[in-house]
């Protein structure tokens, strides 16, 4: 689902992964499906999915752009990356007034 919404995992973040890791992954850089969710059921559901950025502009009234920055800087794969709680609070989506 990650892969689904974020996009594919960084190929620097597989490279560095351990070699036990590597039974997650096909082809070296995609995401294996989970033991378990491989039902016609699971993958459709997943193929569904859309990206966080469209997902966000469906069902987002206002500031959508930086509420996808937002999300994106919350659910980066890189955890080093990723939003402190601080830098969200301090993001630009929430001094954004809302419509009125």
């Amino acid at each position: 689902m990650m892969e689904r919404v974020l996009g594919p995992v960084p190929e620097h973040m597989i490279r560095k992964a351990s070699s036990s890791a590597q039974k997650y992954f096909r082809r070296g850089t995609r995401l294996n499906w989970p033991e378990g969710a491989v039902t016609r059921e699971s993958i459709r559901a997943v193929r569904k999915l859309h990206r966080l950025k469209d997902l966000v502009a469906r069902n987002a009234d206002h500031s959508k752009a930086s509420l996808a920055d937002l999300l994106y800087g919350l659910l980066r794969f890189e955890p080093s990356e990723r939003l402190t709680a601080q830098e969200a609070l301090d993001h630009p989506f929430f001094r954004i007034p809302g419509p009125t």
